[in-house]
Formats: structure tokens, sequence, C-alpha cells
């Protein structure tokens, strides 16, 4: 195969070729030879001249010591920046160039303006894996705060006409993610307060996450990996981790992977260390803090 359309035809040859230039732009930026680089960064000059001709595929160990040895931030020598979009990629290499006096300027002026654009309502939100109990855990809490509860998939459900399983098998993802963030933005319009009990995946909707994350007072509801397991078969979903000979490695995989994004919420509460009253009274708790609202809605 000729070389163009070889590297037409690897989606990761284009982000080589600017992980290249970028290594080459720095390199020449404070004047360092490859051989300087390669002494600094322990790579062989080899090495360095493929991945500045676009050829390699670094680890991300690589990639650290060469940041190390050209003082950058690792972002630096990624396609956008490791970002998902050019305006964020901007706005990302901004900050890092900035003196920490600024940077804390900048970043008391980014809190100061989320909790003034915030339209959360009296609208609480519960994230987390399944099996942390945000179905009956939220039923409870609508109850004692005297709100509608609502499942976002079940809301999904109903305005697809069909299950959760067949719209994956039908439209998958992308369909998904459509109804989900048409099904949240019906319920913050009709909904002034409520309780929301959010899909596990839905993090991984980066766009749609950030307006839950906007339109909601959010709490993470956190449980052991052997409680989330636990609870899943006894709910009776053995899909498909249930039957999985690795299902326990598979659950604590995704935890891990999704417990950045869980972090973010406004509040967390683990469902593991108590029993289910002592639970709901902690979560009302904490949704009424978040309310600041000390008698009942």
């Amino acid at each position: 195969m000729p070389q163009k359309a070889q590297a037409q035809a690897d989606p990761g040859a284009s982000g080589n070729m600017e992980l290249g230039a970028r290594l080459r732009s720095a390199r020449a930026k404070i004047g360092m030879t490859r051989k300087d680089l390669a002494r600094a960064s322990g790579a062989s000059e080899r090495y360095l001249s493929h991945l500045e001709a676009g050829d390699g595929n670094p680890s991300l160990n690589v990639l650290a010591d060469l940041a190390q040895a050209l003082d950058l931030a690792v972002a630096d020598l990624l396609p956008l920046g490791g970002e998902r979009s050019a305006e964020q990629a901007q706005a990302a290499a901004m900050l890092r160039r900035l003196p920490p006096e600024r940077l804390e300027t900048v970043m008391d002026w980014l809190q100061k303006t989320a909790v003034h654009s915030s339209r959360k309502g009296r609208r609480i939100v519960l994230i987390g894996l399944r099996g942390a109990g945000k179905t009956a855990l939220g039923a409870a809490l609508a109850d004692r705060l005297g709100v509608p509860f609502i499942e976002l998939s079940k809301e999904v459900e109903k305005a697809y006409g069909g299950s959760m399983g067949l719209l994956l098998e039908m439209g998958g993802q992308n369909v998904l993610r459509r109804y989900e963030a048409e099904v949240w933005d019906r319920i913050c319009r009709t909904q002034e307060a409520a309780v929301i009990g959010a899909p596990g995946g839905i993090v991984a909707d980066g766009p749609l996450y950030e307006r839950v994350l906007g339109a909601a007072h959010s709490i993470w509801l956190q449980a052991s990996p052997e409680d989330h397991m636990s609870r899943v078969v006894e709910q009776g979903d053995f899909r498909p981790m249930a039957i999985s000979r690795s299902a326990m490695a598979d659950l604590k995989a995704i935890l891990d992977a999704r417990t950045p994004d869980y972090g973010r919420a406004d509040a967390h509460l683990n469902t593991s260390a108590q029993d289910f009253d002592q639970t709901v009274r902690l979560l009302e708790d904490v949704a009424r803090g978040l309310l600041d609202v000390k008698t009942a809605i």
C-alpha cells in the first residue's frame, strides 16, 4: 500500500503527525537539539527521529519523560492538548500559561460565575453506578421532600416507546444519548422541584453531564463493589456483568473509570456504611443542605 494511502487508513496517523510537529516545535522553541533531548529524556535519537516524523506511537511514560525534559505539561504534546475541541484546547493552554497569582484570580471568577449562572432550582439528581441504590433511595427521598421521583431511563423508554434494550439495539449509543438529552431538558423545563435518578453511564456523555451538573443539585451515591454486585443480582438483573467470570474485575474497572466524573457531584454519600433507613435519613440531610431548606418543601 502506498505510504499516503496507508496514513489515510490509519485513524491514529494524523494524531501521530501532530505529536511529531508539537515535539519539533517545542524542541526548537528552547533551542534543544535532538541529541540533547535524547540525553535528557532517556529516549534514543533514532526513536525521537521516528516520533518527530510522525511514525512513532509513544507510551504515556515516554510522553511524560519528554514533557519533563522540555519543561512542558504532557498535554502540550497531545493533539488538541488532550481536549475534545479546539476551543477547549485553547482555553486549557491559556490556563496552563498563567502565573500562579493570575490563575487563582481566574479560578475564583470561574467558581463565582458557575454559581451565579446555576439554575438548579429544587432539583436533586442522584448519580452513581448501577446498584448504588438510586431507585429505592430516590423514591424514599422524594417522599420525604414531597416532590416527584423521576427515573431518567424510564422517561427515555416512554419517549422512545420501547425498552432500553430495544432502543440500544435499534439505534445505538448516539440515539440513546439524544433521547436522554431531550428528556433531561423536558424535566428541567417542567419540574422545578424533583428527585431524579440518572443512569450510571450518563457520565460518558460529556455535554449532557455538564448540563445535569448545572441544572440540579447532584449527589453521588457510593457503594462498595461487593454491594454494587449483590444488589444487582438481588434485583434479578444479570446483564452482562453478573454472568461474567470476571464480573467483579469488570465492575471495579468501570467504577475506577467513572470515579473522577462521579466525584464532581455536589455531595457524596456512602450507601454501604449503614442500613437503608439510616441511609435515607442521611440522604435527606444532605439533600436539604444542598437546597438550603431546613423544613419540609
